[in-house]
C-alpha cells in the first residue's frame, strides 16, 4: 500500500499537507489544484498506467454530475471519473470532460457517445442523448429505463456489514445515510441500502427507526447528525453503518468530540473506501468499492456500443454490477470483540 511519503512525493508537496488534505482539514489554506493533485496521486498509486500512443478514433463525453469543487469532496466520483478516461485512453477515444453547471445542450455535436456518472433526470438524459448518441450511465440504475448501466453491490455489501456488527454482538445498529437530487431538482434520490438495511433487520428484531440518520452525504451533515443524536435521550448505536467516507470522516469527529470512544463504544463502518480511509484516525473498516473498475467496465460497455450499428432498435442493454469486499481496520471490531490491529 502507498504511504503518505509516496503520495507527498508524487504530488510534490509536503507530507504534512498530504495528511491535513486526506483528513479534510477546512483550516488548511491549499488551492483547489494541489487538493486535487494529491487526490489523483493518492488514487494513481493504486494502479500502474501504461503509457502508449495515443491515436483517436472518435471523441466521446464524460458527463459528471458533481462540480469539481464537489469531485474534490468525494473521491468516489472522481476515481470513476479516471478509470473511464483511463480505459478511453487504452481505447484510444478523445474525451471531453463535461461537470454540473455545465449546460447537457452544449456537448459537441462531433461526440459520438456519453459516459454519464451519477444521478440525472429523464429530462437530462433526453438532453444528452440527442442525436441518438449511445450513453452507460455509472452508478445509476437505468436498466428499467432501456440503457446500460454499471453500478456496485449495495445488497450483499450492506448484508456482509450488518452480519459483521451480529458477528460480533452488537445489536444496537445504526446508519449515517443521505438523499439527494439530481442538478435539475427533477428527481430525488434515496440510498437504496437504506431498505435493505432495514428488511435485514427487522428479520433479526434489530431494527430501530431511531438510530436511522440521514443528511445529504458530506462531512457536515454527518457531523451535524451525530452532534444532535448524542444530545437526545435515545441510546446512541454502538455499531454504525455510514454510507461513505466524508460522511464517516464527519461521525468520527463529532463521536471524539464528545468523548466517544471508536471502535469500544462504537464500531463503525465506512463505505466505498476511498484514499482518506486509510489515513484517518482511526483508520476506516469500510466496503471497497472499485470505482476504478466501474469506469472501466462502463467505458467497455460504450466501445462495445459503438462497434454495433445504430439501426439495432432491438438491442437488450445490459447492467453491470461490480463486487465488492469488507476490509477491516481500525475503527470496528473484530470478531473476537476487539479492534483489528
Amino acid at each position: 500500500m502507498a504511504t503518505i511519503k509516496d503520495i507527498a512525493h508524487k504530488a510534490g508537496v509536503s507530507i504534512t499537507t498530504v495528511s491535513r488534505v486526506l483528513n479534510y482539514d477546512k483550516s488548511l489554506s491549499v488551492s483547489d489544484l494541489t487538493r486535487k493533485k494529491i487526490f489523483q496521486a493518492a488514487e494513481d498509486l493504486d494502479y500502474t498506467k501504461k503509457h502508449r500512443v495515443n491515436t483517436a478514433k472518435d471523441s466521446i463525453a464524460v458527463v459528471q454530475w458533481y462540480t469539481e469543487q464537489q469531485e474534490l469532496d468525494d473521491l468516489y466520483y472522481l476515481s470513476i471519473r479516471m478509470g473511464a478516461e483511463k480505459m478511453a485512453d487504452q481505447l484510444h477515444y478523445k474525451v471531453k470532460r463535461y461537470f454540473a453547471g455545465d449546460s447537457l445542450s452544449d456537448i459537441d455535436e462531433d461526440v459520438k457517445a456519453i459516459i454519464a456518472i451519477g444521478k440525472f433526470s429523464d429530462q437530462q438524459i433526453q438532453t444528452m442523448q440527442k442525436g441518438n448518441r449511445n450513453v452507460v450511465f455509472v452508478d445509476f440504475d437505468t436498466l428499467a429505463k432501456g440503457y446500460d448501466c454499471v453500478v456496485t453491490d449495495f445488497d450483499n455489501a450492506t448484508k456482509s456489514v450488518l452480519a459483521d456488527f451480529i458477528g460480533n454482538g452488537l445489536k444496537r445498529i445504526g446508519m449515517l445515510s443521505g438523499v439527494e437530487y439530481t442538478n435539475d431538482h427533477r428527481l430525488k434520490i434515496v440510498d437504496p441500502r437504506l431498505e435493505v438495511f432495514r428488511n435485514y433487520l427487522e428479520k433479526q428484531g434489530l431494527y430501530d427507526s431511531q438510530n436511522v440518520f440521514v443528511g445529504d452525504y458530506t462531512l457536515q451533515s454527518a457531523y451535524d447528525l451525530v452532534n444532535q443524536a448524542l444530545k437526545k435521550g435515545h441510546q446512541f448505536p454502538n455499531a454504525l453503518f455510514v454510507a461513505n467516507d466524508a460522511m464517516a470522516v464527519g461521525a468520527l469527529k463529532a463521536l471524539h468530540e464528545n468523548n466517544v470512544m471508536v471502535p469500544d463504544d462504537v464500531s463503525l463502518v465506512s463505505f466505498n473506501d476511498t484514499a482518506v480511509a486509510k489515513y484517518v484516525i482511526p483508520a476506516l473498516t469500510a466496503v471497497k468499492v472499485n470505482t476504478g473498475m466501474m469506469g472501466e467496465v462502463a467505458m467497455r460497455l460504450l466501445d462495445q456500443l459503438n462497434m454495433t450499428t445504430s439501426e439495432e432498435e432491438n438491442r437488450t442493454p445490459q447492467k453491470v454490477v461490480v463486487g465488492n469486499r469488507l476490509v477491516k481496520r481500525e475503527s470496528s471490531l473484530n470478531q473476537a470483540g476487539k479492534s483489528p490491529r
